[in-house]
């Protein structure tokens, strides 16, 4: 009993901290009203981003950044954005085969001959989820040194299996593998050529969590604010990234609107065929029948969820650091609900 009366001051501490919000001029009223009545209403404790027109009109934050030591979430928040991640990933390998140095077209044997069954898969078929990867018999609980070491077990215990080819199913090893291609053919680490072709051009900031054990602060289901050591080997092209709202918001829009690609190459990347079904999944972003795209992740107890308009230029971002304890969960109900009063 001690134990759940500790877990229910320590919730209703982290939702009644004040609620702060950095808004811009002529704000979407509605939307922002909206968002705060969900953040009271479902215990919302994170960072809602809100964009009309290209611009961020609103940045509503609340509860702790670090319960511990007192430091509230703000609009310049860093949180793990999972696998929102994968976007990114896919936009890497566009960008080397937009400079020629591989295909989307590429076989996975050209890069992973060990790998049972490569020859029967396409670069772009890793990217959408599509590439049959069966990974039943692979030991994610056992100990990598290196990145390297990991790959190498993942490719030497995986296969394709051809019955699964061009059917969706979502596995992080197919973005795995890719993040291995960028660091083959870049001659770079994933690190260093994330910088050097994202986001130095795009002149946003994030955090790529290394092979250091990761100290991070999570708050846990029982009512406690615990360490979590963060093994970052399966989330290594998948979701090792921290970003703020901003920085987040500026990437995917910078994604689509063809500022690093050609918008031929935008349109190949991100084409769903017109018969497939909804929600179709195209490097990172899921086609909603509603005409918009989603994204979502979850890491070390964060988690993002993100409409967007194909444009760019309208878009709800939620993100949170404390998802076991919101009502109705963080994915598709804030984010939706909000997009819909932003574009009323």
């Amino acid at each position: 009993m001690k134990k759940f009366n500790l877990m229910l001051i320590l919730v209703a501490l982290l939702i009644s901290t004040p609620i702060t919000t950095k808004a811009q001029t002529n704000p979407n009223t509605h939307a922002i009203k909206l968002a705060h009545k969900l953040i009271k209403q479902k215990h919302f404790a994170g960072t809602i981003t809100l964009v009309k027109n290209g611009q961020i009109i609103a940045q509503i934050s609340n509860g702790y950044q670090n319960y511990q030591t007192k430091v509230k979430n703000t609009a310049t928040t860093p949180y793990m954005i999972g696998s929102v991640s994968k976007a990114i990933t896919a936009q890497l390998i566009a960008l080397l085969a937009q400079n020629k140095k591989l295909a989307l077209t590429d076989r996975l044997a050209t890069y992973y001959p060990n790998l049972p069954g490569a020859s029967e898969v396409t670069l772009a078929e890793l990217l959408n989820h599509r590439s049959g990867l069966d990974t039943s018999y692979f030991s994610l609980h056992k100990h990598y040194d290196s990145y390297q070491t990991y790959l190498t077990a993942l490719v030497h215990q995986a296969k394709i299996d051809p019955q699964n080819i061009n059917s969706w199913h979502y596995s992080s090893y197919n973005y795995n593998l890719l993040a291995g291609i960028i660091t083959q053919v870049s001659g770079q680490s994933y690190a260093t050529f994330l910088k050097q072709a994202i986001t130095t051009p795009l002149g946003i900031h994030l955090d790529l969590m290394q092979a250091t054990a990761l100290k991070s602060y999570s708050y846990l289901r029982g009512g406690f604010f615990s360490q979590t050591d963060y093994n970052p080997y399966n989330a290594y092209g998948a979701g090792q990234i921290a970003m703020n709202g901003r920085d987040l918001y500026y990437l995917l829009a910078a994604f689509l609107q063809s500022k690093l690609l050609t918008p031929s190459l935008t349109a190949t990347l991100y084409h769903k065929p017109p018969t497939a079904a909804f929600p179709y999944y195209s490097a990172g972003f899921y086609h909603l029948q509603s005409g918009v795209y989603h994204l979502h992740g979850t890491q070390l107890g964060d988690e993002t969820s993100v409409t967007i308009s194909p444009d760019g230029q309208q878009a709800v971002l939620v993100q949170s650091n404390v998802t076991a304890y919101t009502k109705g969960g963080v994915n598709y109900t804030f984010d939706l609900p909000l997009f819909a009063a932003l574009n009323k």
